[in-house]
């Protein structure tokens, strides 16, 4: 029905209950239309409300509202504390923000040069001096910066806390990013001594632990996507050794494609077609409330070509999500279910 559309619209762009004006659409039954519905998403986006969907779905795909509860080794990491918590956080969601603001292109996510910062994070990142701690746009061209996977939040709820952990940071990418989930290690499978080869880097161990054939189907595709991450510490901070030994940031991927730091890397997922793909589906499963079902896969083509044409903003997403049937529609209910219900009154 309308109402139950303008309670589905809303809670998805607003996280909250309808306005007056879904609500007086919803009583003249005139919400339920292509161009109506396009409009109001028009509407409610450029509403202070839509930074709900910033907080919410980007904080749920991102592990960004994760950083409240993360807690750094204090000895290893001492200028982490709860305000630049709270503004490593902020950045993501402001970055996040401005995509869907300014409809950019979602391939732009990991490569786009600008960020926010307020003091606390400015000074973290080593950036442009800002004097209080309102969050400004900073311009990251010609800096160690740049894109989401240089975003300090990220970082660090991908890592340990007293280091990082470049598995965790490949699974990261490849399931947030790719939507393409490794399988859980095999029974039995343990993880690399922490008090073993302290002669030996962090690469060197992790190549050594891939080396096992129960191993290397995983961590060949993830690990070198988190060792081109490595010049970044477990909060985030720019490093040029990793301790005493120097940071090798170079990987393949299986297919042969090359890279050399984290800027190549993210250019190669920018281009590739299952980033815009992925992207779609966890924007399409936070607007449902629900998981892919196999009847959904016919509408997720369809809205990733559509927007994918359309120029692959985040608001032309959006606007193929909520006019699709998956949307619009709600599961019908059998005769089973009605006859059920007939009987109960």
């Amino acid at each position: 029905t309308d109402y139950e559309l303008a309670t589905r619209l809303s809670y998805f762009l607003w996280s909250s209950m309808p306005d007056d004006e879904l609500m007086n659409l919803a009583k003249s039954n005139s919400l339920n239309n292509e161009e109506t519905l396009k409009s109001q998403a028009q509407r409610m986006l450029a509403s202070p409300k839509a930074v709900a969907l910033s907080q919410n779905f980007a904080g749920q795909w991102l592990y960004t509202r994760a950083m409240p509860t993360v807690e750094p080794e204090p000895n290893t990491f001492p200028t982490f504390d709860d305000d630049l918590a709270y503004a490593l956080q902020r950045e993501t969601e402001l970055y996040f923000n401005e995509f869907i603001a300014s409809n950019r292109p979602v391939d732009q996510l990991l490569n786009a040069q600008f960020t926010y910062l307020n003091q606390h994070s400015a000074e973290h990142y080593g950036l442009s001096a800002i004097e209080d701690d309102s969050f400004q746009r900073v311009d990251t061209t010609g800096t160690e910066r740049g894109g989401l996977l240089t975003h300090g939040s990220m970082l660090t709820v991908t890592s340990y806390p007293a280091r990082t952990s470049p598995v965790q940071r490949g699974k990261w990418i490849l399931k947030q990013l790719l939507c393409n989930e490794p399988e859980p290690p095999p029974p039995g499978v343990e993880g690399i001594d922490e008090e073993a080869d302290a002669e030996a880097s962090l690469r060197e161990r992790l190549e050594a632990h891939r080396s096992m054939p129960v191993c290397a189907s995983c961590h060949n595709v993830m690990d070198p996507m988190g060792f081109s991450l490595e010049h970044f510490d477990a909060i985030g901070g720019w490093r040029e050794l990793d301790g005493e030994f120097e940071i090798d940031a170079s990987g393949d991927f299986p297919d042969g494609r090359s890279f050399d730091g984290h800027t190549e890397m993210a250019q190669l997922i920018s281009e590739d077609p299952m980033l815009k793909s992925c992207i779609a589906e966890r924007l399409f499963i936070y607007a449902l409330g629900k998981g892919v079902q196999e009847s959904d896969h016919v509408h997720l083509e369809r809205i990733v070509s559509g927007y994918t044409t359309a120029g692959s903003g985040f608001q032309e997403l959006i606007t193929e999500i909520i006019t699709s049937p998956a949307f619009t529609m709600r599961r019908g209910e059998s005769p089973e279910d009605v006859s059920s219900e007939e009987q109960a009154q």
